[in-house]
C-alpha cells in the first residue's frame, strides 16, 4: 500500500485516495471474482456505477470491509503484489479501513469480547461442564443470538477441563534422546490450550517420538482475532509479548514450532511487519508449522517411520492461512509418508475465527464452506483432515464429516500420530 500503516493513526483523505488506486486496479484485473463475499460485493457494486470507482458509497465500503474475514487468499492470487510497483496488498487495505471504521463508528462489545481467546479460555475450561452444557442449550443459544449476536446454529468447539498447559506440566515425561535429535519450543495456540488440546498432545507424542525436545514457554494469543476489528496495537502488543518469551529459546537453539496455521502466520510474516526488530525477525526465521518442520526431519532422515496403522484415503483441506505461508503440501506428504492417500483440497472452509460465529455472517459463511464439502464428496474419503480445528469444525458442520460417518475431521498431526500406533 502506498502512504498507508497499520500503525499510525489513518489519514482518512489519504485512506480514500489509495482504496480508490486499488479498487480501480482491482476493476481492471477481477483475478479474484467469486474468491470472496468482498470481492463479489465490490466488482458487482463497480459494475453497477459502470466502472467509475468514485461513485462507492460509505455504505459500498463498509460492506467489502465488513464482508473481508482476512483470509488472505487474494494476496496469493494477485499479481500486483510488493515488489511490483502497484504495491497492492488488499487485506492489509482492509484493516485499516477496519481501524479508521473502529474509530468512526466504533466497535461492538461482542466484537471486542469475541478478540479476548484467552480470557474465553481459561473461564470456559475453569467452568467447561456447565458451559459446554450451556453452549447446547438451545434456550441459551437463542438469548446469545438475541442479547450477543452470535448465531444459535453455530457450532462451538467445546472447552477441555484439562487444558494443554496443564497436561503438559503433569504428564510422564518419555526418557528424551540425549542429545535430542532438535529441541523445539511449542507454540500451542490458544484454541490449543483451551479447546482442541488433543492437537497438542498429539504434536508432542510425534515430535517425541522423532527425538525431539519440547518445551512449552509462556505464551498468549497471537492477535490474530484483533485484525477482525483493526486493533493493530493489541496485535503489536501481542508480537511484544511472545517474541519476548520465545526469543531467550530460539537464542538457546530451540525451533518454534506451531501446530495451528493462524498463529505460525503471524509468527512468520504478521509481527516482522509490524515491528521491525532483530529479535523478532529472529523469531520469524526459526518458526515452523508442525508438517514444515517433521518433514524437514524427513529431508535429513530423523522422521521415524516405524508406522503400524495405515490412515486411509484422506481428504484434505488445506487453509488459507497455510496456504499464504508459501511453503507447499508439507501436510500431505507427511500423511503419505505415513501410508495415507491423500487428496487436497483448494476450497476455503469459510470460518474464520469469530466471522463466523456472527449472526450476521453465519449464513454466507455456510454457503462458502458448501464449496469446500462438494469437493471432498468427490474423493469418497475415509478421514478428512485440516490444520486449522476451526475449519475442521466447520466443514463438519458444513455436512463434510456425512462422508466419513462416526469420524470427526482431524488435524494431519492426529493422522501421522494414530498412524504411528500412539495413544489418543
Amino acid at each position: 500500500m502506498k502512504g498507508l500503516s497499520l500503525i499510525q493513526p489513518v489519514d482518512a483523505k489519504q485512506l480514500e485516495k489509495e482504496t480508490l488506486r486499488i479498487y480501480e486496479v482491482c476493476d481492471g484485473c477481477r483475478r479474484c471474482f467469486n474468491l470472496c463475499p468482498s470481492f463479489n460485493t465490490l466488482l458487482d457494486r463497480i459494475d453497477v456505477y459502470e466502472g467509475d470507482v468514485a461513485k462507492l458509497t460509505s455504505g459500498d465500503h463498509h460492506r467489502v470491509v465488513d464482508e473481508c474475514y482476512y483470509c488472505k487468499l487474494c494476496f496469493n492470487h494477485c499479481p500486483y503484489t510488493p515488489p511490483h510497483h502497484y504495491e497492492i496488498d488488499f487485506p492489509h487495505l482492509m484493516v485499516v479501513w477496519k481501524k479508521h471504521l473502529a474509530a468512526e463508528r466504533g466497535v461492538r462489545w461482542r466484537d471486542r469480547l469475541l478478540t479476548m481467546t484467552d480470557t474465553i479460555g481459561k473461564l470456559g475450561s475453569a467452568t467447561a461442564s456447565i458451559t459446554n452444557s450451556l453452549l447446547e442449550n438451545r434456550f441459551v443459544r437463542r438469548v446469545l443470538d438475541r442479547v450477543m449476536g452470535v448465531h444459535q446454529d453455530r457450532r462451538l468447539l467445546h472447552f477441555s477441563r484439562e487444558t494443554f498447559p496443564r497436561w503438559f506440566g503433569s504428564r510422564t515425561t518419555t526418557a528424551p534422546t540425549d542429545p535430542p535429535v532438535r529441541k523445539v519450543a511449542l507454540f500451542a495456540s490458544c484454541l490449543v490450550n483451551y479447546q482442541a488440546t488433543d492437537i497438542g498432545k498429539a504434536t508432542v507424542q510425534v515430535l517425541e517420538k522423532n527425538g525431539v525436545q519440547v518445551v512449552v514457554p509462556p505464551q498468549r494469543c497471537c492477535g490474530m482475532p484483533s485484525f477482525d476489528i483493526g486493533d493493530t496495537q493489541a496485535i503489536l502488543q501481542a508480537a511484544r509479548s511472545n517474541v519476548a518469551s520465545l526469543h531467550p529459546w530460539v537464542l538457546d537453539g530451540y525451533d518454534v514450532v506451531v501446530p495451528t496455521a493462524s498463529c505460525s502466520l503471524m509468527l512468520k510474516r504478521e509481527y516482522p511487519e509490524l515491528q521491525c526488530d532483530e529479535q523478532t525477525k529472529q523469531v520469524a526465521e526459526r518458526t515452523f508449522d508442525i508438517c514444515e518442520y517433521l518433514v524437514g526431519l524427513k529431508r535429513t532422515g530423523h522422521l521415524a517411520t516405524d508406522f503400524t496403522m495405515k490412515p486411509g484415503r484422506v481428504a484434505y483441506q488445506i487453509p488459507c492461512h497455510l496456504r499464504d505461508q508459501n511453503i507447499g503440501f508439507k501436510s500431505k506428504e507427511l500423511m503419505e509418508c505415513a501410508g495415507a492417500q491423500v487428496e487436497v483440497i483448494e476450497q476455503c472452509s469459510g470460518h474464520d475465527g469469530a466471522w463466523s460465529a456472527k449472526t450476521e455472517f453465519f449464513p454466507l459463511s455456510m454457503k462458502i464452506a458448501g464449496k469446500a464439502v462438494r469437493a471432498i464428496e468427490q474423493t469418497h474419503p475415509d478421514l478428512i483432515a485440516s490444520d486449522c480445528p476451526l475449519a475442521g469444525l466447520q466443514l463438519d458442520q458444513a455436512g463434510g464429516s456425512a462422508h466419513t460417518p462416526g469420524k470427526m475431521v482431524l488435524h494431519p498431526i492426529q493422522v501421522v500420530r494414530n498412524a504411528y500406533g500412539l495413544p489418543a
